[in-house]
C-alpha cells in the first residue's frame, strides 16, 4: 500500500510532459487531450486499481447498463401503498396518523394528494413525505436491454 501511495504522490510533482509520458508507458497510447489534472487522477486511479482491485462486479454491471445505447431505464420503484393503510409518525411528542385513500391521503380530517404536503404541515419545514413517514423504495439495479452485451461479456467471449 505504501508503494502505491508513493507512486500516486509522485504523480502530483510530475511535469505535464512527464504525466503524458507516464500515460503513454502505462496505456500504450498517447494521452487524451484533457486537463493535466484529469490525467493525474486517471493515472492515480489506475495505479490503485492495479494494486487494490477495481470496482465490484455489481458496479461494473450498473455502469455497463448506463453506458449502453440509451436502452436503460434506471428503475426507481414506486412506493405503493394500499388504500386503508395507516401511517404513523411521532413528532414533537405527538403521534400523527395518516390514512391512505384511493386518491391520496387523509390527515386531520383533510384530503391531501401528497405525503410531502402533510409532512410540511406537521413540521413547518420542507420534508420528503415518504422519508418523513419512514417509507423506502426497494433498491434495484438498472434494467438492461438484453440485446446489448456488457464489457465483461465481451471480454469473456474474446477469451473463449
Amino acid at each position: 500500500m505504501r508503494e502505491v501511495s508513493g507512486r500516486v504522490a509522485h504523480l502530483s510533482i510530475l511535469s505535464p510532459a512527464d504525466v503524458k509520458a507516464e500515460w503513454q508507458q502505462i496505456f500504450g497510447e498517447a494521452a487524451p487531450q484533457v486537463p493535466i489534472s484529469l490525467l493525474r487522477l486517471s493515472l492515480a486511479y489506475h495505479l490503485q486499481q492495479e494494486k487494490l482491485g477495481g470496482l465490484p462486479p455489481s458496479a461494473l454491471r450498473m455502469l455497463d447498463a448506463l453506458m449502453s445505447d440509451g436502452e436503460v431505464s434506471v428503475c426507481e420503484p414506486e412506493i405503493r401503498l394500499k388504500p386503508g393503510t395507516r401511517l404513523l409518525r411521532e413528532w414533537n411528542g405527538h403521534v400523527h396518523a395518516v390514512m391512505v385513500t384511493d386518491d391520496g391521503f387523509s390527515y386531520a380530517e383533510r384530503h391531501y394528494g401528497s405525503l410531502s404536503h402533510i409532512a410540511r404541515e406537521i413540521t413547518n419545514a420542507h420534508w420528503s413525505g415518504p422519508r418523513f413517514f419512514g417509507l423506502r423504495r426497494p433498491a434495484r439495479p438498472p434494467v438492461r436491454n438484453p440485446q446489448v452485451k456488457s464489457r465483461a461479456q465481451e471480454q469473456n467471449h474474446g477469451a473463449a
